[in-house]
């Protein structure tokens, strides 16, 4: 039903190389929460050759296809599943912020950004003409091993769900999900199809 990808985990992302003509606007609009990058963090990254030019949300980030549907006969439809990751700063690349925060206080942000790995999947399907949500969940974590744990845990029920008759079951049981609000939507499907409390668990990125 699903093909895997494989993508870059790495236990100690680090942007360490210098960059050139870095300005105030560069760090702007600095992600807090989750892994969008900013102008200033994409050159370093680029620096880096991490892996950050897969528009696959329409965001700039190192973020990399983990699943794909094979089967396009299924009414299924998976919006998105990939892996994510923020990188720290450090060597030449942190002294330079360090020096370039006196004049571009911002920069202190990148200063302060601790490593933080994620996964993110969004399934979609139709019943009856209707497009629903079957399972939308969001996974970080700044602890390497708990993460990986968690990644090799969600992999599993990936590829060993029966999602067919998940988003029947889903459908079936609408009445119960459709008049909450928000992520109250999606926290009721994660309880039900995974034993999550909520859907979404994320951590600061400073």
């Amino acid at each position: 039903m699903f093909k895997r990808f494989d993508v870059h985990l790495i236990s100690n992302p680090s942007c360490t190389r210098p960059v050139n003509e870095l300005d105030e606007q560069d760090f702007a609009y600095y992600d807090k929460d989750g892994f969008e990058l900013c102008r200033a963090e994409q050159k370093f990254y680029r620096a880096m050759s991490y892996p950050i030019n897969d528009p696959i949300l329409n965001h700039t980030c190192w973020q990399q296809t983990w699943f794909k549907l094979e089967n396009k006969s299924d009414n299924l439809i998976l919006d998105h599943c990939m892996f994510l990751c923020r990188s720290n700063f450090d060597q030449a690349a942190l002294e330079q912020l360090k020096k370039l925060k006196t004049v571009h206080p911002r920069a202190d942000l990148l200063i302060k950004t601790r490593p933080k790995w994620g996964f993110d999947f969004a399934l979609d399907a139709v019943i009856n003409s209707e497009v629903f949500e079957v399972l939308h969940i969001e996974y970080d974590s700044r602890d390497y091993d708990t993460f990986t744990n968690n990644m090799l845990n969600f992999d599993y029920r990936v590829r060993h769900t029966n999602w067919q008759d998940a988003a029947n079951r889903i459908y079936e049981l609408r009445n119960q999900w459709q008049g909450l609000t928000g992520f109250d939507q999606n926290n009721w499907k994660a309880k039900y199809l995974l034993g999550w409390s909520k859907a979404e668990y994320t951590e600061k990125t400073i």
